[in-house]
């Protein structure tokens, strides 16, 4: 199926399941926003303390973050089965997996596939990564079958793209996002969610980025690590005539 065809089919009606999942998404928000302290725990989910803290490729690109997470789910399925759904992932692509009503509602117009789009299965650096109709971000790191990343440096005051290498202007966002498969067995693999975000100091900025951002970007990335569990296991199993 095209992206194109996918578009047309979702674009008739929200269904009942999308309706449903959103609104499992806004519950998460607003319990996450109603414990913020456990903020520590969920910047971490799915891993154990000492495994979230080891090094992973791309944290030099953002060395001394102000706000952090990784999260992991195993999936049961090879790593191959893993890697074709990061590979598509991106706004008019195979989307991210996560809750559609809540990405559309801010005009994101993020359609996610549930078949591999052999279009989108060869990225490569300096390929960008849409995430809405006017966003898009430069792939930094790729590794086929393993590990992609993405990287974001945005002057916060005339919305224009900076390179951290030359300069760093007053107000400033840097964030690196990294979306990586390990094989832990022959038929076992995990896939970790990387988000690493530095910004200027401004109480403006902590909010934005900190608190208030926290809670969604946690919902939205732990329903993207359910989604690419999901296709990947479905996907093994058609594999083998299950």
């Amino acid at each position: 199926m095209t992206t194109a065809s996918l578009k047309e089919q979702k674009n008739a009606q929200l269904s009942f399941q999308q309706i449903l999942q959103g609104l499992g998404g806004i519950a998460i928000i607003i319990a996450c926003y109603l414990t913020f302290f456990l903020k520590p725990v969920r910047d971490r989910w799915g891993l154990t303390k000492n495994a979230a803290q080891r090094f992973f490729i791309g944290d030099y690109l953002v060395r001394e973050p102000k706000t952090k997470f990784v999260h992991a789910i195993e999936i049961n399925a090879p790593a191959e089965y893993v890697w074709p759904w990061i590979a598509q992932i991106g706004q008019d692509r195979g989307g991210f997996y996560s809750y559609e009503l809540l990405e559309n509602m801010f005009g994101m117009k993020i359609f996610n596939a549930d078949t591999i789009l052999p279009e989108f299965q060869n990225p490569e650096l300096g390929d960008s990564i849409p995430f809405s109709p006017n966003e898009a971000y430069p792939i930094v790191i790729c590794e086929k079958g393993k590990a992609m990343a993405i990287e974001h440096c945005l002057n916060l005051d005339d919305q224009s793209v900076y390179d951290p290498e030359v300069t760093t202007p007053k107000n400033y966002l840097h964030l690196t996002w990294l979306w990586y498969v390990e094989p832990l067995s022959k038929n076992h693999s995990r896939f970790i969610s990387r988000n690493r975000v530095t910004y200027s100091d401004s109480l403006k900025n902590e909010l934005l980025f900190g608190a208030l951002a926290e809670p969604i970007v946690f919902a939205m990335d732990r329903k993207t690590c359910f989604g690419i569990k999901k296709r990947a296991e479905l996907l093994y199993q058609d594999s083998n005539g299950n």
